[in-house]
C-alpha cells in the first residue's frame, strides 16, 4: 500500500514500480514537510529579528543624553527597522496568504471528517494541531511585533524631556510620530497576523 491515495499514469501492481512509486512519495513528503518547517521558521524567526530590534533601540533611548548625533543614529535605526518590517511583510505577504487560505481550509475539511462515524479521530485531530499551530506562530510573533512597537511609543514618554536640549527633542518627536502607527503584519493587506485573527480561525 502506498503512503497517498494517488492516481499514477502506470500500473505499480509490479514489485519494482511499486517501490519506485513508494519512494517517490516517501521522498515528496520528506521534503515538503521540511521545506514547510523551514518556510515557517524563517518567517517566525524575522519576526522575532524585528522583535529584538525594537528592544535594542528601546535600550538605546533609555541611555539617551544631550547627544544629537547619537540621536540621529537612534532616528536611523529606528528607519531601518521599520523599512525591514515592510520588506519582510511584503516579500512573505503571499506565502502567508496562501498558508491561512489553506490551513483554514483543512481545519474546516477535518471538522467536517470528524463528524462522520468511521473517521480516524487520531490522525485527523493531529493533522488539524498542526495547521493550527502553524496559523499561530504566525498570529503570536505578528501579535509580538505590534505590541513591541506600540510599548515603544510609550517608553519614550517615560524620558525625561524637561533635561533635554530643544534639538533633541525635535529629534524625539520625529520618532514619536514615526512610531504613531505600529508595526503591524497582515495577510493580503486584509487580515492583521494577531491573536485575535487567530481566535477568529
Amino acid at each position: 500500500k502506498l503512503p497517498f491515495r494517488a492516481w499514477l499514469p502506470f500500473n505499480y501492481s509490479s514489485p519494482m514500480l511499486f517501490e519506485i512509486a513508494y519512494v517517490h512519495q516517501s521522498i515528496s513528503l520528506t521534503a515538503g514537510s521540511v521545506l514547510q518547517i523551514a518556510c515557517d521558521s524563517l518567517i517566525c524567526g524575522l519576526l522575532m529579528h524585528i522583535c529584538s530590534q525594537i528592544e535594542i533601540f528601546e535600550c538605546h533611548l533609555r541611555k539617551i543624553v544631550n547627544n544629537s548625533h547619537f540621536l540621529r543614529e537612534c532616528i536611523m535605526q529606528h528607519t531601518c527597522i521599520s523599512k525591514f518590517a515592510f520588506m519582510v511583510n511584503e516579500k512573505f505577504r503571499l506565502i502567508i496568504t496562501v498558508q491561512f487560505i489553506v490551513s483554514t481550509l483543512v481545519v474546516c475539511v477535518t471538522l467536517y471528517q470528524l463528524t462522520k462515524t468511521n473517521a480516524k479521530v487520531l490522525e485527523l485531530v493531529l493533522y488539524m494541531s498542526c495547521m493550527l499551530t502553524q496559523i499561530f506562530l504566525y498570529c503570536w510573533y505578528g501579535n509580538e511585533v505590534k505590541l513591541k512597537s506600540m510599548q515603544l511609543i510609550n517608553n519614550l514618554f517615560e524620558i525625561e524631556w524637561l533635561a533635554l536640549e530643544k534639538d533633541v527633542k525635535k529629534d524625539l518627536l520625529i520618532i514619536t510620530r514615526c512610531g504613531i502607527l505600529p508595526i503591524e503584519f497582515t495577510s493580503a493587506y486584509i487580515f492583521p497576523m494577531n491573536l485575535d485573527s487567530f481566535v477568529g480561525v
